[in-house]
């Protein structure tokens, strides 16, 4: 256990409570004065604390990376990193303890990129732990990327799509993987049999993808849940698809070509800075935000020139003629990076609004923007500039300061949901959902300031009250270590 390991004292980011309490106990027996009121106790200040409760899982490396460039900047030889992406929480037992998936990447963009299994953090009573014959069970992967959370047959489940990176794209057995995750047998594993084959290359496996972008949701509104995968390259086998849940559990791919048309949005400027001459597909979410039992496609591009893109579903069908553009964010339509979507009430009002999670281009993948979209009767406006507060230093950070740790919960308990995000500097910040669309904002940061990564905001022991998972470094220059710590968040709202 490196130092910054050793300790984990409770941090208190604002102000320190205000604790006491004053005035009479009643009338005395021996004084004619009129019984004294008692003094209210002061208001606690708005803080948030984050406080460690345990370790669940480390694990280390001292592979090294030969020099090495990545977008147009030139790294030194070190070692490794390894770094989690699509990480989620999900009840897959259905006993009220939920359990958390970590895929991860190793070396990415560099010439020493390898496969990595997932970890699958059990939880027995309450407590996150690493199991070794589970996890040998567990597929090893290139460039995870994406996950969501769905039913299949009837039993939570997860999905989980990887890509490819430079480097690597002529190597057969170097590909991004599509993996469903379930629980048969009172085991936690991979449902190989369910998914069809999906891809055309006929030199990669049937899971093979490269995607940077999927969403499930309800696509033909039969009430199972269907999945899109935004592969990006049909040439080369991988061709953006939905594919279709059927009874019993099994998906079949379908016919509709709507997903690969998407590609070819053309850019709104072609000459903006920074643009590497098309639209990426960044991001894909599903959701039924009219209500008609159908879940609608938003989509998310990002290295072109693009607006963000909402598509009514009409029976299980897209159309590029009926296409909703969103509202440009601070970026502007030509340096936007599109990279997250999550749907919720907000303002219980019976419909889903939307918050997205942007970066830019230009430097690159530098900052990170939170955009709140109000749902009203189908058109979405944007409310960000009066709903919150967001920080110069984050929505304009430097090249590859960016993040996409964003969770929505209900974290007080109010029945409002509120905002979680955490920071690529290993801040936590948490928009306290005051009601009317305003958001106060409170922060904290790891015990002693140290760094990591936001993996999952759950109630993991089933106590009524959220705890936060994260993903922390240390080590030395000769082996890096990681660590899943697991944290209790207190608050006083502002």
């Amino acid at each position: 256990m490196t130092a910054l390991q050793t300790a984990y004292p409770a941090i208190l980011l604002m102000s320190a409570i205000l604790a006491g309490c004053g005035g009479g106990s009643g009338t005395s027996s021996n004084s004619g004065n009129p019984t004294s009121s008692p003094t209210p106790s002061p208001t606690p200040s708005p803080f948030v604390e984050l406080r460690f409760d345990y370790e669940a899982h480390r694990f280390a490396t001292s592979d090294r990376v030969p020099e090495y460039t990545y977008a147009g900047v030139t790294y030194p030889a070190a070692v490794a990193d390894i770094f989690p992406q699509g990480s989620l929480s999900a009840d897959f037992q259905k006993d009220g303890y939920p359990e958390l998936v970590i895929p991860l990447n190793k070396a990415y963009g560099t010439p020493a990129y390898a496969a990595l299994p997932y970890v699958l953090l059990s939880n027995s009573n309450g407590r996150l732990s690493y199991s070794a014959p589970l996890n040998a069970q567990l597929p090893s992967v290139f460039g995870a990327r994406r996950s969501a959370i769905l039913s299949v047959a009837g039993q939570p489940s997860a999905f989980f799509v990887a890509h490819n990176v430079s480097g690597v794209y002529n190597e057969p057995e170097a590909h991004g993987t599509a993996v469903l995750l379930g629980q048969r047998d009172n085991v936690i594993g991979r449902i190989s049999t369910a998914i069809p084959r999906i891809t055309t290359n006929p030199d990669r496996p049937d899971d093979a993808t490269d995607a940077h972008s999927m969403a499930t949701g309800d696509i033909n509104g039969d009430g199972l849940d269907d999945i899109a995968i935004g592969n990006w390259n049909p040439f080369g086998g991988f061709a953006p698809l939905f594919l279709i849940q059927q009874e019993g559990g099994n998906f079949r791919v379908s016919s509709d070509t709507f997903l690969e048309r998407l590609l070819q949005l053309p850019m709104v400027n072609s000459g903006s800075t920074g643009n590497e001459g098309f639209n990426l597909l960044l991001d894909l979410h599903l959701a039924d935000v009219n209500a008609d039992g159908f879940s609608d496609l938003i989509a998310g591009f990002g290295h072109g020139s693009a607006y963000s893109l909402l598509f009514m579903n009409n029976n299980g069908t897209f159309d590029f003629a009926q296409q909703v553009r969103l509202p440009p964010t601070v970026y502007g339509v030509d340096a936007n990076m599109h990279l997250e979507t999550r749907s919720v009430d907000l303002d219980n009002d019976g419909d889903l609004d939307l918050v997205l999670l942007h970066s830019r281009i230009s430097p690159y993948y530098a900052g990170t923007y939170l955009q709140v979209l109000r749902n009203d009767a189908g058109q979405f406006a944007d409310v960000t500039p009066s709903a919150m507060v967001q920080e110069d230093r984050y929505v304009r950070a430097n090249r590859l300061e960016w993040t996409s740790d964003l969770f929505l919960r209900d974290i007080d308990r109010d029945g409002k949901v509120d905002i979680i995000h955490g920071l690529y500097d290993g801040q936590l910040a948490v928009f306290f959902n005051q009601g009317s669309m305003k958001f106060g904002k409170l922060t904290a940061s790891l015990p002693n300031n140290e760094n990591g990564r936001l993996l999952a905001v759950d109630d993991f022991d089933k106590d009524g009250g959220y705890e936060l998972a994260y993903y922390q470094y240390g080590g030395s220059a000769s082996e890096k270590a990681y660590f899943v710590n697991v944290y209790n968040v207190a608050f006083s709202k502002p």
